[in-house]
Parts: structure tokens; sequence; C-alpha cells
């Protein structure tokens, strides 16, 4: 069986005694990226060459060669180390193929709008090749910074969950913000089992079908075997905790209001990143429980419920709220790439008529909450339902046993006839 790869980025967050060494480091590599970015201006019919004969043009032109030659434009700064120097040329020749590659586009009809603007700002965080940084582990790393005279060799510890065994760490990125340094570093893992799709279907994978729901259940899943069976619900819990959370960062901001200033403008935007990174974390969480469960079962396909790219086009209620209120999509994308880790492929497949009707009998179904309630078909949000056939049970296992269903009739169906 082929092997294929998964990259995943892992956020660090350094502990460092030079801030202000950084602030230097980061603008040398600005300017340096803005030299090159300008060079490429004026010889835009370089672009035919690839990245790397790109590259080794524009070092030719601007750096001195060991026979002594000297370059028809100098590099105007001193003292920039050889794999400093290529990461800035190499982040020129990305914004510039970006910027070409957006002005095409427009030319060609592809793009509406107003003509695309070159940047205004030329910067981009500093990448760092090796021969710029050494004992990079699980617990520090030391970093090569411009003190604005020389270069120092820095040690900076961190804290950081263990990278996967046999993985391999690529070069990271510097990512400044205020006071806050973060390391960006891709972890390249294996992934043994790169089949498409197609190929499991017809081998006859299990695979799990999931629904997600604005209860205390967030995710509910279940595994379908090969003769299109649904067996070991699974419901993934939190909602009543992320709302209870979500409130009370909410209610600081409403009460907040009361006063308007500039203070205030600030607190807003530290609630809602406070939110934001809340609604992640237990994206994250219930990613992970899904991805595990389908291990757990032997399933190699796990099927989502297809919204759409924007809140607007959904039909459903819950899926035209904001952003701070529905994580279904965060789930799908985050549950996306850790199943793919795992050799694990997501599909989506359309709702439908997925929650309006019953997984066994196919009738309509009747929606409540609690026993004491009179079941009916426009209760939005019901946990519980029942339809004419007495068939009754969650409303979210049903979606998703139904999501399930539809999946296997269109392929594992069509497989079985061929």
């Amino acid at each position: 069986m082929s092997a294929g790869y998964a990259i995943t980025t892992y956020k660090i967050q350094l502990n460092y005694k030079h801030l202000d060494w950084f602030k230097q480091t980061q603008s040398l590599f600005d300017a340096v990226l803005a030299f090159y970015y300008h060079l490429l201006e004026e010889q835009s019919e370089l672009l035919g060459l690839s990245n790397q004969n790109l590259l080794r043009h524009l070092e030719l032109q601007t750096i001195k060669q060991r026979n002594g030659n000297l370059p028809e434009i100098p590099l105007p700064y001193e003292k920039v180390p050889l794999y400093f120097r290529r990461a800035a040329i190499n982040s020129a020749i990305s914004m510039f193929r970006s910027y070409q590659g957006k002005l095409k586009a427009w030319e060609e009809g592809k793009i509406k709008g107003s003509k695309p603007s070159a940047p205004k700002q030329l910067h981009m965080s500093m990448l760092y090749y090796k021969g710029m940084y050494k004992e990079f582990n699980e617990k520090s790393i030391i970093l090569k910074l411009f003190t604005g005279n020389s270069w120092a060799w820095v040690k900076h510890p961190y804290t950081v969950r263990p990278f996967p065994e046999d993985a391999e760490l690529m070069s990271p990125r510097i990512v400044m913000n205020k006071k806050k340094v973060m390391m960006h570093v891709p972890v390249k893992v294996s992934v043994e089992d790169i089949r498409t799709a197609k190929e499991r279907v017809e081998q006859n994978e299990k695979f799990v079908s999931v629904a997600f729901t604005m209860s205390d259940a967030l995710a509910v899943c279940t595994t379908f075997e090969a003769n299109g069976r649904a067996m070991h619900p699974y419901f993934i819990k939190g909602g009543k905790v992320l709302a209870h959370r979500r409130k009370q960062l909410l209610g600081y901001i409403k009460r907040g209001g009361q006063h308007q200033n500039s203070n205030n403008e600030k607190a807003y935007a530290k609630y809602y990143e406070k939110i934001t990174r809340l609604t992640d974390h237990f994206a994250h969480d219930v990613s992970r429980k899904i991805v595990d469960y389908a291990l757990k079962e032997g399933a190699k396909l796990i099927v989502m419920p297809s919204y759409g790219d924007t809140f607007e086009k959904g039909s459903l209620y819950y899926l035209k709220t904001n952003s701070m209120e529905f994580i279904g999509r965060r789930i799908i994308r985050y549950t996306t790439y850790k199943a793919w880790q795992a050799g694990i492929i997501v599909q989506h497949n359309s709702v439908g008529n997925a929650k309006k009707v019953c997984y066994q009998c196919g009738a309509p179904i009747y929606r409540f909450n609690t026993e004491y309630q009179t079941p009916s078909l426009n209760f939005i949000g019901g946990k519980n339902f029942q339809c004419p056939n007495k068939h009754c049970g969650s409303t979210a296992l049903n979606t998703a046993r139904n999501i399930g269903k539809s999946f296997y009739q269109t392929f594992y169906k069509e497989v079985a006839q061929t």
C-alpha cells in the first residue's frame, strides 16, 4: 500500500528576554525582502524561471562571488547570513508571484472587481532555515537574532505538546504580535493509507456518519457496516458548557457597552478573541473524539454533513447564525486533517431530509423535548422524535443515521451493482 504524508502546524509561544532583538531581526528581514521585491518588479520577465533558479539569479546579481567578481546591484545591507538572506528572497518571490497571479486572473476576467493593487506593506513573518537555528527539541530552540550591531545565538524555552514519533520538523516561522512571539512549526508525518474514497468503498470498508446539533451533544456518530447496518452510537457532549462560557463572555461585553470609549473597544476585541479560542478548543476536542471513535470502530471513512461555504446557504435555522454560535463547520475542517493523519478520509453528504424523516421507515417525524410536550412536525430543535409507525428515539442520532444511509445507498449500492 502506497504512503503519503500530512503536515500540521504547531503554534508555540516563546519565552524571551530580548524582544527588541526580535524586532531588529524582523526589521532587517523586511528590508531585505523589500530590496529583492523591487528588484523583481524591474525584472518581471524572470518569473518564467523556477524558484530555485530565480533565487540563484538574484544572488548572482546582488552578492559578491567567490572569485571576487562584484555584483551588478549590491545588497545594501552588511552582515546578512546566507540562510537568512535566502529566506527573505524566497519570501519576496512568493509575494511577487502571488500579486502577479492575481493581476493576471483579473486581466483574464477570472476575478471581478477593481484591479488588484500591489502590496502596500512589504512584510512577511521571518522564516528560519537550518543554519539560523539549532538544538531544536520539545523544550527549547536556539535562534540566531540580530541585535542591531551583530548576530547572537539565543536560547528560547517553551512548553509544547509532544511531537509525533518519527515526525519531521520543518523550517519554523517566527510570528510577532505586539509583545507575543510565536513560533509556527510545520510538522510532517507519514500517512500509510492514502487510498481514495472510491477504493475504500469498493473494498467495503466501514464508515462513520456524523451529525451536529445545537444541544448538549455537539456531535453524534454512528458506524455503518459494509451491509448497511448502523451500529454503536456515540454522543459527544459539551454543548451546555460551551454555551454557558460563551454567555459569560458575551455578558461582559454587553455590560461594558454601557460606557462607550476606546478602552471598551479593546475589551470587546479581547472578549471576542476569547470566544474564538473557546470555540476552537471545543471544535478541536470534538474532532479528535470523532477520529478516535472511527479508529476504535475500524472505519476508513467519515461522512460529514454538507453545509455549503457560507452561512446564508443553509436552509436549517442554526446554519444562518454567526460563526460564534454554530461550530459544525470548524469541527468538519479540523476533523478532515486529523482523519487524514490517521489514514481516514472525510467525505461530505447532503443533509436533505435527514432531519425530517424516520431512518427506519422514511415517514415524517414529530419532534419534542419531554414527554409532557405534544410532538410536532414544526418543532425546532426537539431532542426526541416519534413517527406514525411508532419508531422513536434521539433526533440527532436519527439524523446521523439518515446521512449515513443516504451515503450508503448512493455509493455502496452502486458499487454492488457494477
